[in-house]
């Protein structure tokens, strides 16, 4: 009961087709003129998108954080990679990371497995302990106040690493963080 068409029907049918876009288009231009607008899905991670704030983050900072922060948006698109977890540590005690994004690289660093977790708990009860103060000589003259400037930078950034190691010593130390079962691949 079916026809089969002539390859000339066929091409017919095709630019009738065509034609009859084309009046839907003319009729309604305002459809089809506006922009593609991404859709961006919904952050329900509760942490900030580090793509989001690319100009003020350093290039591998944006990486790192990109990184830690795809772990917990598309858990089954993340990657290990012990190069951005190895920039997360080596820099979760200075400025590099910005606070906004410190929860984030606290909860991706109180999953992480093994010796590197052992060195950060090491780390963090280490700079945590108290250190007896350097004996002040009285021979010692003044300080000058690049010296006065330079010991308030040193105090804050002492005050930065105490802070940080306090909250990721937390972190590493409550028992259910190590029972996150998509932790598994940190290592």
């Amino acid at each position: 009961m079916t026809e089969k068409l002539s390859k000339k029907e066929k091409s017919e049918k095709r630019e009738k087709r065509g034609r009859e876009e084309t009046v839907a288009e003319d009729i309604n231009p305002s459809v089809n003129d506006e922009p593609q607008k991404k859709k961006h899905k919904k952050n329900k991670t509760g942490f900030p998108d580090p793509e989001d704030d690319s100009s003020t983050l350093s290039e591998q900072a944006l990486k790192a954080l990109s990184y830690a922060f795809l772990q917990f948006r598309k858990p089954a698109k993340w990657k290990f990679s012990k190069a951005r977890q190895n920039w997360l540590i080596r820099n979760i005690w200075s400025d590099m990371i910005p606070d906004t994004y410190l929860p984030l690289t606290i909860r991706y660093l109180s999953n992480v497995k093994g010796g590197v977790r052992e060195t950060l708990i090491k780390d963090c009860r280490s700079i945590l302990s108290p250190t007896p103060p350097d004996k002040p000589t009285s021979i010692e003259p003044k300080a000058s106040e690049t010296e006065a400037v330079s010991l308030e930078v040193a105090a804050k950034i002492d005050e930065l690493k105490l802070a940080r190691a306090r909250a990721l010593l937390d972190a590493l130390e409550t028992p259910d963080s190590q029972a996150d079962p998509k932790s598994d691949t940190l290592e």
